[in-house]
């Protein structure tokens, strides 16, 4: 077979990976701008998840026999980076095998809802019939996926009743949204029978959830030797015993540069006082916040320009707007949502959710919007998520290294900050306790999944450590408990990046740049920091930069 017929033989087998994802994934796919699947739901059956890892073992073992020396050199990452792909999620499926004792599906129907409302890709009307094909499956959805949970976790189920709790509330939503819209008589008449039986399979299956609790196991964590393979799967080049260093050393680092600063605010000041001094600064209302963030967004995005620090996309923006009333109870602070990478409109929004009372305006504290502004916007998140839709790899599209994503929005709160922007000590102060809450939850994140901290343990770890209130602190531990690895690779990714720039630094000599080292890492997508680090390699052993 020569080099031409190789080639084809990959392109074939990633197109068909990327496609029956899409198509195993509705959600996703809407998310991703493909909305040929946007009226359904995934399979939420036992034997789909079967297929998914008939075909993901099928498909690695073909990428496996593809040799890399008849490829061309982009080709030949994407090759890296479709087995690492595929092998991570097999691991996922075959051996962590979470999906048989999380219950999820309640989340699954919101999230299939929120792109349908928020995102304007089509007239609402057409937003609106999906929405409704959606709502009409959701009682299949949901008795189907029964058979999949044989291994029920306790904490688990009661994160499902919650969210299950929550749906009805959606579901009326939507109906306020079609009575307000042009769409027709009997699209609105099969809306209503849709959402009286969705709600009649919430009841079902609030009951089914109630029957297996019974039977559940408190213990949640996957384990040692099971949590040190996942690390390994994930290419991240750090053992439990060196991350778990690494954070203790980050918590105490970050103390004393958090006294540090403390003392240029006020000589007198603890970092408790300080802290409390910089939170005194407060929008009088929440409009007054909306406008903080809305200008907040702007200095950073000129300042990138004004520094050279990053290439902007020409299609991007992002819109600040008020989270609205019905998803406030899934998004309690504030959220942001990408840009989809085949929609017309690179629109990221920046949802905040406004408080329930006065005294909780605290949250809105200026320094903590302009710090989260950098890391949600630009030149993180949404700078990140624009420019990594600039890719048509499919293999890069589908990667969602979290070191490199949230490692990414982190490196850039202190980065700006070594450029000037935003260079104060109440700036650096609220920056060094974010860096701090990520420390800690290296620690709780290891601890957690190796299972060394039970739930309640895991909740006053992070309310003691890094004076979190307790409500808060149980749903960070709640989401971490579901997500082993995802919370430490926030400063480990920082970690690496940094270290990744200082090794393309030295390599480089005189002719590095920031901008080329921002850019090639954005651009390159959302991938394992390791094969970045074999690209920068080759580029500049090629000198093509």
């Amino acid at each position: 077979m020569n080099s031409e017929d190789k080639k084809t033989e990959f392109e074939e087998l990633r197109q068909e990976v990327f496609d029956y994802v899409m198509e195993d994934n509705p959600v996703l796919a809407t998310n991703m701008g493909l909305h040929e699947f946007d009226g359904r739901l995934p399979d939420g059956s036992r034997s789909s998840q079967e297929e998914t890892i008939a075909k993901f073992n099928k498909w690695l073992s073909a990428l496996k026999n593809i040799n890399e020396e008849q490829l061309t050199n982009e080709e030949m990452d994407s090759l890296r980076v479709g087995k690492h792909l595929l092998g991570l999620r097999l691991y996922e499926l075959e051996e962590l095998r979470l999906w048989e004792s999380n219950p999820g599906q309640p989340q699954v129907i919101g999230s299939s809802l929120l792109p349908l409302l928020k995102r304007n890709f089509a007239p609402v009307e057409t937003r609106l019939k999906s929405a409704i094909a959606r709502i009409n499956q959701i009682p299949e959805f949901l008795e189907s996926s029964k058979d999949r949970i044989s291994d029920p976790v306790e904490l688990w189920i009661k994160m499902s009743k919650e969210s299950l709790e929550k749906l009805p509330g959606l579901l009326e939503v939507v109906k306020k949204t079609a009575e307000e819209s042009d769409l027709g008589g009997r699209e609105k008449e099969e809306l209503e029978t849709a959402v009286t039986e969705a709600k009649e399979s919430f009841s079902d299956f609030a009951g089914w959830l109630d029957r297996i609790g019974q039977e559940s196991r408190k213990e949640f964590a996957i384990g040692t030797g099971r949590f040190e393979e996942l690390l390994e799967k994930q290419k991240l080049g750090y053992g439990i015993d060196e991350i778990t260093a690494l954070g203790k050393h980050y918590l105490e680092e970050s103390r004393r540069s958090m006294e540090k600063y403390a003392e240029r605010i006020n000589g007198d000041y603890s970092v408790k006082d300080a802290l409390e001094h910089v939170e005194e600064n407060t929008p009088k209302d929440f409009s007054k916040a909306l406008s903080w963030y809305e200008t907040a967004i702007e200095e950073a995005r000129a300042y990138i320009e004004k520094k050279n620090l990053a290439t902007i996309p020409e299609n991007e923006n992002i819109k600040v707007m008020e989270t609205p009333s019905y998803l406030r109870h899934v998004i309690p602070f504030a959220a942001y949502i990408p840009p989809a990478k085949y929609d017309d409109d690179r629109q990221g929004v920046y949802l905040v959710t406004p408080p329930e009372d006065e005294e909780e305006l605290k949250r809105f504290a200026f320094w903590s919007i302009r710090n989260t502004t950098v890391h949600e916007g630009y030149p993180g998140h949404h700078l990140q998520m624009s420019a990594s839709a600039e890719s048509d790899d499919l293999f890069a599209l589908l990667s969602h290294a979290t070191e490199t994503i949230e490692g990414w929005a982190h490196y850039c709160e202190e980065m700006m900050k070594n450029y000037g922007f935003d260079d104060t000590p109440e700036a650096r102060l609220i920056q060094l306790k974010d860096r701090r809450w990520r420390a800690a939850r290296i620690i709780a994140d290891v601890k957690l999944s190796t299972g060394k901290f039970s739930y309640r343990e895991g909740v006053e770890y992070m309310a003691d450590t890094v004076r979190m209130d307790e409500k808060s602190a149980e749903a960070e531990v709640k989401r971490y408990t579901q997500n082993p690895s995802y919370q430490l690779s926030y400063l480990l990714g920082k970690h690496k990046i940094g270290l990744l720039r200082d090794h393309v630094r030295e390599i480089m000599g005189g002719d590095y740049r920031d901008r080329f080292f921002h850019d090639r890492l954005i651009y390159g997508g959302s991938i394992p920091i390791k094969f970045h680090r074999d690209r920068f390699n080759r580029l500049v052993e090629k000198e093509n930069y």
